[in-house]
C-alpha cells in the first residue's frame, strides 16, 4: 500500500474501540473520585506569534550513520559532563521552594495520618517476564542525567537518552541490533545534543526523534527532528533541523529546553521551554506540522505556526482517538493549578484556547533520601515529564509532588470537556519512600500503565524501577501500592560526594502497537550501576483481561514482572 493511500485512512478499528470503551464505562457507571464538582476556569484564546522555519530534510541511512559511528570509534572518548536542570521559576526561587520541600520532609515524616494511605492488594497477577538491560553511562557517552525514554514498535524497542539512540528486538533474547550517538545519528556533531525523545506513530508507522543541541551562537540553536520512511527503524529517515532561537542565545547555552513530542490523528505536535541568554524563563512555545507534509520529506520550507506566551512546560498527548480537539496540559507548583490548552484544526490552521482544571493542592516534592548518604536525587518541581494520552473526552497525567513531606506520584484523568477531575491519587512503594520520576500510558478503553523509581532509606532500598497498572473498572483513583520491582541497585548514586544528584528528569512507558488488546505496554527507567554511574532498564508488563461481563467493581492488581 502506498504511503498517499495510509493518509487517506483513518484508523477505524482503533475509532471503534474507543467508542466502545466510552459506552463501557457509561454502563459500568465508572465515575471515579473528583476533586469536587467544581468547573475550569472559562476559555481564552491564545493568538499565534510568528512562524517556525523548517527547511527541507535531508534523507540519512543506516550506512552513512555506521560508517560514521566507526570513524567515532577512533576518536578521543567523550569527557564526563553535566546537563544542568533549568526551572521556569528561576534558580534562587526553585532552591529556596525545594529547601522548604525538605523542611516539611524532616517536620512531617513518617507519613501524617490525613495523608492518602495505600490501597489493599489483590491477588498477584504474572505479566510478561521481559526485563533485560538498557544502555549505560560510559556506552552512551557520559553525559548525565540519561533522560531515558523510549518506545515500542511493531517488532523493535527503541531506547534513547542523553546522548545515544539504541536498539532492541522485542522478540527473546532481545538483541541490541543499533546502538549509534545522537551525533552520529544526525550527522550533527558541532554541539551536544540532549533532552531526547522518541514515540512511535502507529496509525502511520512512523518513528519520530527529536533533540536539543546548545546553541552555536546567539542567533543559532538548533532542534532536530527525524522521521522513519517505514515502520522499520533500521531504515532510512528524513532529518530535519530547525533553528530555534530569537537571538537570546550565548554560545553552549540552551534557550530550547524540556521538549516534547505528542501527535493527534492529523498532525505532529511539538512543545519547549524557552528561556533567555541569562537563563530567565520566557514561556513555553508550541507548534504542529502535517503528518502528511511531515511523513513524506517535502521539498519546501515549512513554515508552521508558533505559539508563545504558554504555560511552563507543557505537555502535548498521544491521541488514540479521531477526536477534532487536542489537548495540552500544564502544571504549575505552586500555584496549585493545570492550565488546559485546547487545539483545533492541527494540520491546517491551528487554533489554541486555555483554561483552568482545580485539583487538589500540591507543592513541590522534596528530593529523595537514599539509604548511606546525604546526598539526595533530584525529584524536580511538579511538571508533567512525559506526553499525555487523549481519548474519548479524558487525558490522563502524573506528576511528582508533596505528600507528607514525601515525593509521591499522582495520577489524574482529566475531563477535558467540563475541566474537571475525573479520578485521581497518588502510589508509592511503602508509606515511607521517596517516588518520583513517573510516566503514565493508557489504552483507548481506559485501563493505566505507570513507571516510577523509588528509594526507601528505612528499608535500605536504593533506587528501584517500578511500574504498575490498573484496568478501567478497579476502584476509582487507586494504582497498586507498591506495584512491582523491574530492577533495583546495591548501592547509592553520589557523582560529587554530596548534594543533590540530577536523577533522570524522564522515564518512558508506551503502548504496545503489536498487541491490538491494548493490555501490553514496554517500560525504560534508569537505574543505578555504581555510585558515580547510571545504567536504564527495559521490560514489558501487561494487564490481565477484564472479565467478559463486571457485575461489580474490583480491587486493583499487583503486577510482579521476573527478572
Amino acid at each position: 500500500m502506498e504511503f498517499a493511500e495510509v493518509l487517506m485512512k483513518p484508523k477505524d478499528l482503533l475509532c471503534l474501540a474507543g467508542l466502545v470503551a466510552i459506552l463501557a464505562v457509561a454502563l459500568l457507571g465508572f465515575g471515579g473520585t473528583t476533586a469536587g464538582a467544581q468547573q475550569g476556569s472559562g476559555s481564552s484564546i491564545i493568538n499565534p506569534n510568528g512562524q517556525v522555519e523548517i527547511p527541507p530534510p535531508r534523507v540519512r541511512t543506516w550506512q552513512e550513520m555506521e560508517a560514521e559511528a566507526a570513524l567515532e570509534a577512533g576518536g578521543p572518548p567523550p569527557t564526563l559532563s553535566r546537563k544542568v536542570f533549568m526551572p521556569t521559576r528561576g534558580a534562587a526561587a526553585y532552591q529556596a521552594l525545594k529547601a522548604q520541600a525538605a523542611q516539611t520532609s524532616v517536620l512531617e515524616a513518617p507519613m501524617a495520618p490525613s495523608v492518602e494511605s495505600l490501597a489493599p492488594l489483590a491477588a498477584t497477577t504474572l505479566t510478561n517476564p521481559v526485563n533485560f538491560e538498557g544502555v549505560d553511562s560510559v556506552t552512551a557517552g557520559n553525559l548525565r542525567p540519561p533522560d531515558t525514554h523510549g518506545a515500542a514498535g511493531l517488532n523493535h524497542f527503541a531506547e534513547i537518552t542523553n546522548s545515544h539512540l539504541d536498539i532492541y528486538l522485542k522478540a527473546a533474547p532481545n538483541t541490541r541490533v543499533l546502538s549509534v550517538s545522537l551525533a552520529t545519528f544526525f550527522g550533527y556533531a558541532t554541539r551536544t545534543l540532549f533532552d531526547p525523545r522518541v514515540v512511535y506513530d502507529p496509525g502511520y508507522n512512523r518513528w519520530i526523534i527529536t533533540a536539543d543541541a546548545r546553541a552555536e551562537s546567539a542567533a543559532v540553536q538548533y532542534f532536530f527532528i527525524a522521521v522513519s520512511q517505514t515502520a522499520d527503524p533500521l531504515g532510512a529517515y528524513y532529518i530535519y533541523r530547525v533553528n530555534v532561537s530569537n537571538g537570546f542565545g550565548t554560545d553552549q547555552g540552551v534557550q530550547w529546553d524540556y521538549p516534547m513530542v505528542g501527535f493527534d490523528q492529523n498532525a505532529v505536535i511539538f512543545t519547549a521551554n524557552f528561556f533567555n541568554s541569562a537563563g530567565g524563563f520566557i514561556d513555553a512555545r508550541m507548534f504542529t506540522v502535517p503528518k502528511s507534509l511531515l511523513y513524506n520529506g517535502p521539498g519546501q520550507t515549512l513554515t508552521p505556526t508558533l505559539f508563545t506566551g504558554l504555560a511552563g512546560t507543557l505537555a502535548p498527548p498521544i491521541v488514540l482517538d479521531a477526536n477534532t480537539n487536542t489537548y495540552l496540559v500544564a502544571a504549575d507548583a505552586p500555584d496549585n493549578k493545570v492550565t488546559l490548552y485546547t487545539l483545533t484544526n492541527s494540520a491546517t490552521s491551528p487554533a489554541l484556547s486555555s483554561a483552568t482544571i482545580p485539583v487538589t493542592d500540591f507543592t513541590l516534592p522534596p528530593d529523595a533520601a537514599q539509604p548511606g548518604t546525604t546526598a539526595t536525587l533530584d525529584t524536580l518541581d511538579g511538571r508533567f515529564v512525559n506526553v499525555s494520552t487523549q481519548t474519548g473526552n479524558s487525558l490522563f497525567q502524573v506528576h511528582t509532588i508533596n505528600i507528607g513531606g514525601y515525593a509521591r506520584p499522582r495520577f489524574y484523568e482529566f475531563d477535558t470537556v467540563n475541566r474537571t477531575v475525573i479520578q485521581s491519587g497518588t502510589f508509592s512503594r511503602s508509606s515511607a519512600s521517596y517516588d518520583f520520576n513517573a510516566s503514565i500510558a493508557a489504552n483507548s478503553s481506559k485501563d493505566v500503565f505507570v513507571t516510577w523509581s523509588a528509594t526507601d532509606p528505612g528499608n535500605s532500598i536504593n533506587a528501584e524501577v517500578r511500574f504498575s497498572g490498573r484496568l478501567h473498572g478497579d476502584t476509582s483513583g487507586v494504582i497498586p501500592s507498591p506495584g512491582s520491582l523491574l530492577y533495583g541497585s546495591a548501592t547509592f548514586y553520589n557523582v560529587t560526594g554530596s548534594g543533590v544528584q540530577r536523577w533522570g528528569d524522564y522515564s518512558a512507558v508506551s503502548l504496545d502497537p503489536a498487541d491490538a488488546t491494548g493490555l501490553t505496554a514496554w517500560i525504560v527507567n534508569e537505574r543505578i550501576l555504581s555510585a558515580s554511574s547510571w545504567g536504564s532498564r527495559i521490560g514489558s508488563i501487561k494487564l490481565p483481561s477484564p472479565a467478559p461481563v463486571r457485575r461489580s467493581l474490583t480491587g486493583p492488581y499487583l503486577l510482579l514482572l521476573l527478572d
